[in-house]
């Protein structure tokens, strides 16, 4: 199956980059298998600055997801009430590029929009955290 077939090799494609990726990892991951969303989706909203949420205190923030936006500084996941890990933005938006090129190789067919909203996503914060 293609669903399961792209998430193994979006692994390793996080793997091989030297990154913290483990925890966006799982969230795509459980987002998907439990029906909460689907990738083009997950990178649209990414790309409007929005995170996810996949269960009651399994979710993940973006800029538009805090009160005051301007003091968005990091990508952070929490599992229950605790913050689990936080991932630098120019880290999760190299992790969103990867990950944008490994569903198009699967999923040609959405490809295009994929990859338009992870240019979107990279032009959202390269003003601010990306050189």
């Amino acid at each position: 199956m293609d669903g399961l077939a792209w998430l193994e090799k979006l692994k390793e494609s996080f793997a091989s980059t030297g990154l913290d990726y483990e925890d966006l990892y799982e969230l795509i991951e459980a987002a998907i298998a439990r029906g909460r969303t689907n990738f083009p989706a997950f990178i649209y909203d990414a790309s409007r600055g929005v995170g996810l949420s996949v269960s009651e205190g399994f979710f993940y923030s973006l800029d538009q997801d805090w009160d005051n936006p301007e003091d968005f500084s990091e990508v952070n996941f929490f599992l229950g009430e605790v913050e689990t890990s936080s991932l630098p933005v120019p880290d999760y938006v190299s992790l969103m590029k990867i990950a944008a090129h490994v569903y198009s190789t699967f999923f040609p067919n959405d490809g295009g929009a994929v990859l338009r909203s992870a240019e979107r996503l990279e032009k959202r914060y390269s003003n601010k955290f990306l050189v």
